[in-house]
């Protein structure tokens, strides 16, 4: 596979990402990963989730059994070491697409406040 893909987010700007197989190690990796379908005119993003690096890190394995559940079937991966950088990614590209799942951290920013 290992085709290179720019996904643009809602800033404009292009992120740069390579499609990788589904069986592939890439839940251990730092970066951004995109689970997404094939849609009439390319992808349509189900679901955005940032990758923390940790070799037994289970969430990512997770967050894809979520995502196939909406149809994904392919693995997109943008290798990000720094945190910050990897949250602007995730928010920009989930303002832009409106993914059918959102990150939990959306969720948890739109939630009311109790007072």
């Amino acid at each position: 596979m290992g085709i290179d893909v720019r996904f643009r987010g809602r800033s404009g700007k292009a992120w740069d990402f390579k499609r990788v197989p589904l069986d592939a190690p890439w839940a251990r990796t730092a970066g951004v990963a995109i689970f997404a379908a094939p849609d009439t005119y390319g992808w349509r993003i189900i679901r955005t989730i940032e990758l923390s690096g940790k070799p037994n890190d289970v969430q990512p394995i997770w967050a894809l059994a979520d995502a196939e559940r909406y149809g994904a079937r392919a693995v997109f991966l943008a290798t990000e070491f720094d945190a910050r950088t990897r949250r602007v990614m995730v928010d920009d590209i989930e303002a832009g697409f409106s993914p059918v799942c959102m990150s939990d951290r959306s969720r948890a920013e739109d939630a009311p406040i109790a007072a």
